[in-house]
C-alpha cells in the first residue's frame, strides 16, 4: 500500500515537475534509433512484444537532475535466451529520482482470464535489482496493480515473471516499468529488456489463487493509541521498504472489498523496514497486532529486529509463532511484546516467517502496535434513528422515557454507575451477574403494539449476554410470565446494536414491569457492560401481525405458499434468476416470504408437471409493504414455444398494512392450462429497492 501510494504521489509530482522543467534539469530524450520500426501500441498476449518492427511511444518520468532515455537498439549481447535482433535500452543518467521509470499505452486491456503471467527478458548490470511492472487503467490511474521481481544474474539475459490474478482481467491498458526501483540513481546505469509475453496461469510460482472474499476486520482503537505500519484505518509511520529487496517471497498489494491488503505468495520469509535513520521505540507499547488469511499456511511467525546496536554486537531480535493456524478465514493476532526477548527501543525490521517447509500464500492487513483493547468505550453509542412516535423508551438521551421507578433494583446482582461518554449519558454495569430495572408496578407497560426491543452494549470482557422481560401482573399463585433471550455472539471492544423481535419472547407482553440484563456465564459475576438506548419500538418497515388467515375451503384451492393449505410441488422458490433478495420469516408464528431489493422474483412449480388452472377462477395473495408503490403478478405457461404469459397489476398499493388481493384468472390473456412460473414484479422502472412481504399465495374457485 505504501509503495503504491508513494509511487502514485511521486509520479504525479514528477509529471507536474516535468511539465515546466528548469532549463538545466531537462534534456529532450533522443528519438528511437533509425530502422524499420513504427510507433504502435502493443497487446500483451501469447505473441511476444519483440520490438523488431514496431514499438510503443515511451514516456519517462522522474528525471529531476538526470534523464531517463528509452531507445530501441540492436541487441548488444545476443546469446543465451535472447538472440533477437532488437531490444529496448533503458538508460538512467545520474541524478534521476529513485522511483524514476517510464510508461506506454497498450492497444487493449490485458486478458488475464486464462494466462496470468507476464514474462519479460531483462539484462541487468547487477544481481538483486528490483524490476517493477505496474499496470494501470488509462482512464483511471487509481485502478492499478504492481508486481516486483528481483534480478538473479548480472550482465546476462534472464526472464522475470510477473504473476497477476483472475480478478485483474480486463482492467489494465497502460504499462509502467521501473528498473532498480527505489534504488540509488547517483551514477549512469543501463538495463535492457525484450520479449514481453503473456503465458501460463498460476503454475509458475505465484502462489495459489484462493483469496479472502471479505476484508479484514476494521480496527477499533483510536489512532492516537497505535503505531501503525500497514492499515487503511491509520496513518502509518515511515516505512521505507515493503517488501525489502532481500525478502524471500512474492509480493503484491490487492484490494478486498475496497480495502488495501498485502498478498505474500511463495512465502519463505518477507521483510519490512521502517526507517534505519529513525528507529521505532516500542517500549511504550504492549502488543503487536495483525490480521492474517491463508488457505495453505500451517505454521508461521513474526520477527521483530532492533538494528541499532553497534559493530560487533549481534542484532537484537526475536521470533514468535502465531500458534495454531486457522485456514480460510480472517484471524486477528495480538502478541504481547513482552514475549519478544530483546530490546525493543529501536525496532527497524519486521519479518513474517513461514515456519513450514512448503511455501505458502499469506494475506496480511492491519499491522500495528498498541497497548491493548480499551476497558471502556471511547465513543458514544450510535444515536437512534427511530421516530419517537414509534418508541417506548426506558433509557436514552434520544427519547423521553416512561416512568422508571427502579434503575437499578435493590435485588440486582451487579455494580452500577451512570457515566458520560462524549456527553452522552450511559449506564455502566460492573461485576455483572444480573441486573434489574422496574418501570411501574402500578402501571404495567403494554408492549403488544411494539415489534422489537433495542439496546446498545459495549464490553471488553463479556462473552455471553441476555435480556429478560417480565410480566408481574398475574395473581397470587400464578407463575411470573417471563422469557429470556440471548444477544447471540458477543463482540468485544465495540458498540453493538441489538434488535430482538418481541415475538421471540414466549410470554404475555401486555403488562411488562421488569427488564433484566443477564450475564449468561454461570458463576461469573466479573464482567463489565455499558448499556445505552434501551427502548421498545414498532418497526414501520416490518408487519407486526400475521397475514389474514384464509377461509376458502381447501378442496377448492391449489396452494403455492400458505401455512393454511398443503402446497403443490414447488421446485424453485425463489428461482436462481430472480432479481430480488429472499428470506422466510415468522410473524406471530406464521411463515411469511420477505422479498427485499425487489425488481422481480420468480417461483417455479414443476416444469415436468405443469399446473392446470382452467378449473380455478382467481389467484389470491396477501402483501405488506412500507415502500412499494406499484406491484404486479405474472403467470407463465412454458409449455408453448414461444412461452405464453401475462402480467396484472394489483392496482393502488396500500402501505403499512396487510392487503388481500384477488384477481380473476380471466384477466390473464393466455392459455392457463399449463402454468409453471409465477412472478412478482415491482412495476416501477429502474427501481429495485422495495421490500414486500407475501403470504397465502394460492388459486381458488
Amino acid at each position: 500500500m505504501l509503495i503504491s501510494f508513494l509511487v502514485s504521489a511521486l509520479f504525479t509530482s514528477c509529471v507536474q515537475e516535468d511539465d515546466i522543467p528548469p532549463v538545466s534539469a531537462y534534456v529532450e530524450p533522443p528519438p528511437p534509433e533509425p530502422g524499420e520500426n513504427i510507433i504502435e501500441a502493443p497487446v500483451f498476449s501469447e505473441v511476444p512484444v519483440d520490438f523488431e518492427t514496431s514499438n510503443p511511444e515511451f514516456e519517462s518520468f522522474g528525471e529531476l537532475n538526470g534523464d531517463v532515455i528509452i531507445t530501441v537498439v540492436e541487441n548488444p549481447v545476443s546469446g543465451g535466451i535472447n538472440t533477437s535482433g532488437k531490444v529496448v535500452e533503458v538508460k538512467y543518467l545520474a541524478g534521476t529520482e529513485p522511483w524514476a521509470g517510464f510508461f506506454f499505452d497498450l492497444a487493449e486491456k490485458v486478458d488475464f482470464s486464462v494466462n496470468r503471467t507476464i514474462k519479460i527478458k531483462v539484462y541487468s548490470p547487477e544481481v538483486g535489482q528490483n524490476i517493477t511492472l505496474k499496470l494501470e487503467d488509462i482512464e483511471d490511474a487509481n485502478v492499478n496493480k504492481e508486481i516486483q521481481a528481483l534480478t538473479t544474474v548480472a550482465n546476462e539475459w534472464e526472464e522475470l515473471s510477473f504473476i497477476f490474478s483472475p480478478g485483474d482481467d480486463a482492467k489494465f491498458d497502460k504499462a509502467v516499468l521501473f528498473f532498480n526501483f527505489l534504488g540509488d540513481k547517483d551514477a549512469d546505469v543501463t538495463h535492457y529488456f525484450d520479449d514481453i509475453v503473456l503465458v501460463e496461469g498460476d503454475d509458475t510460482g505465484g502462489g495459489n489463487d484462493e483469496a479472502p472474499t471479505s476484508a479484514a476486520p476494521a480496527p477499533i482503537l483510536p489512532e492516537a493509541e497505535v503505531i501503525s505500519i500497514y492499515s487503511d484505518a491509520y496513518t502509518p509511520i515511515t516505512v521505507s521498504e515493503l517488501p525489502t529487496e532481500w525478502s524471500g517471497s512474492g509480493f503484491e498489494e490487492v484490494q478486498i472489498e475496497g480495502n488495501n491488503t498485502i498478498r505474500y505468495f511463495d512465502l519463505d520469509f518477507t521483510g519490512i523496514v521502517t526507517d534505519y535513520g529513525n528507529p521505532t521505540d516500542l517500549s511504550s507499547k504492549s502488543f503487536v497486532h495483525f490480521d492474517y488469511w491463508t488457505s495453505d499456511g500451517t505454521e508461521f511467525g513474526i520477527k521483530l529486529v532492533n538494528t541499532t546496536y553497534g559493530d560487533g554486537d549481534p542484532l537484537k531480535e526475536d521470533l514468535q509463532s502465531v500458534g495454531t493456524v486457522s485456514q480460510g478465514q480472517w484471524v486477528s493476532v495480538d502478541i504481547p511484546l513482552d514475549d519478544f526477548a530483546f530490546d525493543r527501543s529501536g525496532v527497524t525490521q519486521i519479518l513474517f516467517d513461514n515456519l513450514a517447509a512448503e511455501k505458502i500464500t499469506l494475506f496480511i492487513d492491519n499491522l500495528y502496535f498498541h497497548n491493548g483493547q480499551p476497558n471502556m468505550p471511547l465513543t458514544a453509542a450510535p444515536a437512534p434513528t427511530f421516530d419517537a412516535a414509534n418508541v417506548i423508551s426506558i433509557y436514552s438521551d434520544a427519547y423521553t422515557p416512561i416512568t422508571v421507578s427502579e434503575l437499578p433494583t435493590e435485588w440486582s446482582g451487579s455494580g452500577f454507575e451512570e457515566v458520560q461518554i462524549e456527553g452522552n449519558n450511559t449506564i455502566k454495569y460492573f461485576d455483572l451477574d444480573f441486573t434489574g430495572i422496574v418501570t411501574d408496578y402500578g402501571n404495567p407497560t403494554d408492549l403488544t403494539t411494539m415489534t422489537h426491543v433495542h439496546f446498545d452494549y459495549w464490553t471488553f470482557d463479556g462473552v455471553e449476554l441476555g435480556i429478560k422481560l417480565v410480566n408481574t401482573t398475574y395473581g397470587d399463585g400464578d407463575p411470573l410470565k417471563e422469557d429470556l433471550q440471548s444477544v447471540g455472539t458477543v463482540s468485544q471492544g465495540q458498540w453493538v446494536s441489538v434488535d430482538i423481535p418481541l415475538d421471540d419472547f414466549a410470554f404475555d407482553r401486555s403488562g411488562v414491569t421488569q427488564i433484566l440484563l443477564d450475564n449468561l456465564v454461570v458463576d461469573d459475576a466479573s464482567i463489565t457492560v455499558y448499556i445505552d438506548n434501551l427502548f421498545f419500538y414498532n418497526d414501520p418497515t416490518t408487519p407486526n401481525t400475521a397475514a389474514p388467515a384464509p377461509t376458502v375451503d381447501a378442496a377448492n384451492v391449489i396452494s403455492i405458499y400458505s401455512d393454511a393449505y398443503t402446497p403443490i410441488t414447488v421446485s424453485e422458490l425463489p428461482t436462481e434468476w430472480s432479481g430480488s433478495g429472499f428470506e422466510e420469516v415468522q410473524i406471530e408464528g406464521n411463515n411469511t416470504i420477505k422479498y427485499f431489493d425487489l425488481d422481480f422474483t420468480g417461483i417455479v412449480t414443476d416444469y415436468g408437471n405443469p399446473t392446470d388452472l382452467t378449473a380455478m377462477t382467481h389467484v389470491h395473495f396477501d402483501y405488506w409493504t412500507f415502500d412499494g408503490v406499484e406491484l404486479g403478478i405474472k403467470l407463465v405457461n412454458t409449455t408453448y414455444d414461444p412461452i405464453q404469459e401475462d402480467l396484472e397489476s394489483v392496482g393502488t398499493v396500500t402501505q403499512g398494512q396487510w392487503v388481500s388481493v384477488d384477481i380473476p384468472l380471466d384477466d390473464f390473456a393466455f392459455d392457463r392450462s399449463g402454468v409453471t412460473q409465477i412472478l412478482f414484479d415491482n412495476l416501477v422502472v429502474d427501481d429495485a429497492s422495495i421490500t414486500v412481504y407475501i403470504d397465502n399465495l394460492y388459486f381458488y374457485k
